[in-house]
């Protein structure tokens, strides 16, 4: 075994032991860590029944990642037959199967030799193929050495990433040299791969079909009787002279940020607030959802859940609504004029700012971030990067028609030049199934 596997396998063997305890103090966890250990028995008794025919094992961290593969494994279903195979790290992923359609789907299995080794005999794979992120050391050397090709698809690699530096870089080198093939979102990403242990020769820029997703999304959400139209159906009308704000995957500081920059803009003539206030929480637990409508109310902001129909039929125009459902982010930005996007104030992470852009909306995030869409949307004229202190002022710049249209268009644009990556990608995983291309790897 090589460091990154020992390293990896190590970490697992500690999880499993510690198990109990964990159990005990994060029982979340412990149902999470129970599934991957009996995952391994789970795909080998669906190998069992799966048939014959090509078998492609898709991974994934969390459901971001796997919809960012969404178009490129509709592109390779649409040139060719196989079967489909889903594990991810987060439970999250489980929001992205819908639009995977899997063969099969489960919580990745711990990467430890043992059990990658009886999945490789169990489940034959034709291909094993990495979305976005993860890299597994120990499932990349358990696929070569069963004459199994891996793959990496819309591949990208932060700037600040653990992975570049010491002793992180060194661990995964071998993980990294064993892709036979690397889809590369961007030049950059394409050169830290390299950095990481990535073959010149297996390095390809095809982009990232993230923004094929988003744009498929949104437009799906403007058709007739689809989701953009059920939400203008339901939400109050905007306040006259005002605007509507999506404010999605939110946490605490971006929601409060909001609330009091919201309260400081000059008011309609109505006196009221001049803009309505849509926020889709990251978490919208019973809990987080509480906290929200207190803050609303402490703010003088009227507020209701988008679940209580009553409440909400009853809600101003100038008022908050609590978007409490879940999945449908994407088609949310689409009834807005301007997008937020949450994460960029504190630790959390910035989500993803590819889907309100596709909905052609200027998109406001905090500074906090590691994402190289994001300052590239920035860049583009589309995406603003806002402090609390200045939140307002961009908020009220963009009140006025001609500002928000120009950067509504610059997002549209952004996507638009990033789209194709789908095509791109289905071509490297194509290759790959290939026999006599295999045979040459």
């Amino acid at each position: 075994m090589n460091r990154g596997e020992q390293l990896t396998a190590l970490a697992a063997s500690a999880m499993v032991a510690a198990r109990p305890l964990i159990r005990f103090v994060r029982p979340d966890l412990g149902r999470s860590l129970d599934e991957r250990i009996d995952g391994v028995g789970k795909l080998e008794e669906w190998a069992q029944s799966r048939g014959e025919g090509t078998l492609v094992w898709l991974h994934g961290a969390s459901a971001g990642e796997l919809l960012g593969a969404v178009p490129a494994i509709e592109e390779l279903r649409a040139r060719r037959d196989f079967r489909l195979l889903v594990t991810h790290f987060s439970p999250s992923g489980r929001t992205a199967l819908d639009r995977l359609h899997p063969d099969f789907a489960v919580l990745a299995p711990l990467d430890r030799p043992k059990s990658n080794r009886t999945l490789m005999a169990a489940l034959r794979p034709d291909l094993v193929v990495f979305a976005k992120l993860d890299v597994w050391p120990g499932l990349v050397a358990a696929a070569g050495r069963a004459g199994v090709p891996a793959a990496l698809v819309n591949g990208t690699v932060r700037p600040g990433s653990s992975r570049l530096r010491w002793p992180a870089r060194r661990l995964f080198r071998p993980a990294y040299r064993g892709l036979r093939a690397v889809g590369a979102a961007s030049a950059e990403d394409a050169e830290r791969l390299r950095a990481l242990g990535a073959g010149s020769e297996a390095v390809q820029i095809t982009g990232d079909a993230s923004f094929d997703l988003a744009r498929a999304r949104a437009r799906a959400a403007r058709g007739p009787g689809a989701a953009v139209d059920e939400f203008e159906s339901v939400l109050p009308a905007r306040p006259v002279g005002g605007r509507r704000l999506i404010a999605g995957s939110t946490w605490e500081a971006d929601e409060r940020a909001l609330l009091e920059s919201l309260g400081a803009l000059p008011a309609t003539s109505e006196g009221r607030f001049a803009w309505q206030l849509v926020v889709a929480p990251h978490k919208p637990s019973v809990a987080t959802v509480r906290r929200i409508l207190g803050d609303c109310r402490a703010g003088g902001h009227p507020a209701a859940l988008w679940s209580d129909r009553a409440a909400l039929s009853e809600l101003p125009a100038h008022g908050v609504i609590v978007f409490d459902e879940m999945g449908r982010l994407a088609e949310l930005y689409g009834a807005g004029e301007v997008a937020y996007v949450g994460g960029g104030l504190g630790s959390g992470g910035l989500h993803n700012v590819l889907e309100p852009a596709a909905a052609g909306v200027p998109v406001l995030f905090g500074p906090r971030y590691d994402r190289a869409d994001a300052a590239d949307l920035v860049a583009a004229g589309g995406g603003f990067e806002v402090t609390p202190a200045d939140l307002r002022v961009c908020l009220e710049r963009l009140s006025r028609p001609e500002p928000a249209r120009s950067a509504g268009e610059a997002a549209a644009a952004f996507i638009g030049a990033g789209c194709g990556a789908a095509r791109e990608s289905a071509d490297l995983l194509e290759a790959l199934l290939v026999p006599e291309t295999r045979a040459r790897a």
